[in-house]
């Protein structure tokens, strides 16, 4: 049975990229065999990253998504491996078009008959977009009905997400909570430090593998990385138990 992990957020700059970049790097640094897919128009991050090898779909045609275009990807999809992992990191602006997509072919119930497993991945923010976020995920989790799993990640970069309560406490959780397969919960890190140390790296578009082999690399910036890396992984190895 494949894992489809389908990225999905119809707000840009949320972290996205990067949390299908967190995904990538654990199933790889774990030899799980790795498909992945970027079918962002606008922003290629996903298939900036060498070590991925990601393919990029180009889905517009005269300047308008062309949601034929989507067909390859589920070709590949539906022809993967039974111990293949695939990720497809789809951008914000082909969001509904890719979401529509899915919903009116019956992918998840195709995919599902071929017992592939389909993971939605979405993010939730902290900050001026926390309400748009939150829409998206409690749009997703309507939508896209069982045996569709769903992922929440908390990015708390442009503020805190759970400021008063818990997630867990959240009214869209408490209606969802039946569809959410797991948390991942993104520290909140340092700006001034932590911060400036994860930019240049994305910036570059480095694996934390990649920047950590740098025989250059200053003591405390690989410190910071590896506690980084380390709190994000373990909460991707209790996410794998749960899928």
């Amino acid at each position: 049975m494949a894992k489809v992990h389908l990225f999905l957020q119809g707000k840009g700059g949320v972290g996205k990229s990067f949390c299908a970049s967190m995904l990538a790097q654990y199933l790889l640094d774990h030899d799980r065999t790795l498909i992945c897919i970027d079918t962002d128009p606008i922003n290629a991050t996903f298939s900036g990253y060498k070590r991925f090898q990601a393919k990029r779909i180009e889905i517009l045609k005269d300047n308008r998504i062309d949601p034929l275009q989507f067909d390859g990807i589920i070709e590949q999809i539906f022809n993967a491996g039974e111990q293949d992992s695939i990720i497809v990191d789809n951008g914000a602006s082909s969001f509904v078009a890719f979401s529509e997509f899915l919903l009116t072919s019956k992918v998840p119930q195709m995919l599902s008959a071929e017992k592939h497993s389909i993971i939605i991945h979405t993010i939730i923010t902290g900050g001026d977009e926390q309400a748009d976020t939150v829409a998206g995920f409690s749009a997703l989790a309507t939508h896209f009905s069982e045996p569709v799993k769903i992922v929440v990640w908390l990015n708390p970069y442009y503020g805190p997400v759970e400021a008063d309560k818990s997630f867990e406490d959240f009214k869209v959780y408490k209606q969802h909570e039946k569809r959410v397969a797991c948390l991942v919960r993104l520290p909140d890190l340092p700006k001034d430090s932590f911060g400036i140390n994860i930019a240049q790296m994305l910036k570059s578009r480095l694996t934390f593998a990649e920047s950590l082999a740098k025989p250059d690399l200053p003591i405390m910036t690989r410190q910071r990385l590896k506690l980084v890396q380390e709190e994000i992984n373990n909460q991707i190895a209790e996410l794998r138990e749960n899928l």
